[in-house]
């Protein structure tokens, strides 16, 4: 596959997932003309924060008077699984200069990783060209959905009441249920869920984090259970 293919096969493949996430940054850039910020703060809030979820969860505490400091730390707890994501691509990216590694490291979102976890590990030199194109499509049409949302959504009143926020929902579903193969992946995602809806409760949705955590056990559990029970029957 040469440079210009990968680059078309890139942005068809993010695409639908850019469609998918459009009404939530949508949203985002409308709450944070509500929470005081002018159109191109929120704008390039999104543009460099490039995080869904924790610009939700920052504009909720910032409307609740929460500390810088407290909004801060519950973020980047909530982003902690893009330590992984980066782990995982750390081996197929290793030749990649270091300008070209932090710049994937910051347009790393789900969305990008779901798309192209699988084509970055096979052996292709376009590769790259592929990552680039899926990261700079879904980062331009985030920041194009925000400003949008903070030129046009704010006019439109409780537009959090709407539910559009659903479509960030039905993208993630669309992301994990694909991924969901194995034992250790099903029993993961089942305990995760779970604990989600039983720790929905908790501060500055921390619920969340401890649902991925107590998922992510149980399923690294089952993983070496059943790595030790084919060693003993080798």
């Amino acid at each position: 596959m040469n440079q210009k293919q990968a680059i078309i096969n890139g942005v068809k493949a993010i695409m639908p997932l850019c469609i998918g996430d459009f009404p939530f940054s949508f949203i985002v850039g409308a709450l944070s003309i509500g929470a005081g910020m002018t159109v191109w703060q929120s704008t390039s809030w999104s543009l460099i924060v490039l995080a869904g979820s924790s610009q939700m969860v920052a504009l909720d505490l910032l409307n609740t008077g929460t500390s810088i400091g407290v909004i801060v730390l519950t973020t980047l707890i909530i982003n902690l699984r893009h330590v992984l994501y980066s782990a995982s691509l750390a081996e197929p990216m290793k030749h990649a200069s270091f300008i070209s590694r932090v710049l994937m490291a910051y347009g790393l979102t789900d969305e990008v990783y779901a798309i192209t976890v699988k084509p970055m590990h096979e052996n292709n030199t376009s590769k790259f060209y592929f990552y680039m194109a899926a990261m700079l499509t879904f980062w331009g049409v985030w920041g194009l959905a925000d400003f949008l949302g903070a030129v046009l959504g704010a006019m439109l009143p409780d537009i959090d009441k709407y539910g559009l926020d659903f479509a960030m929902v039905a993208a993630f579903i669309a992301i994990v249920v694909p991924q969901v193969k194995s034992r250790a992946c099903i029993v993961a995602a089942v305990v995760a869920s779970v604990s989600g809806v039983l720790l929905v409760g908790l501060p500055y949705s921390l619920g969340i984090v401890a649902a991925a955590l107590i998922g992510g056990t149980a399923g690294l559990f089952i993983d070496f259970a059943e790595e030790k029970q084919t060693k003993c029957a080798g």
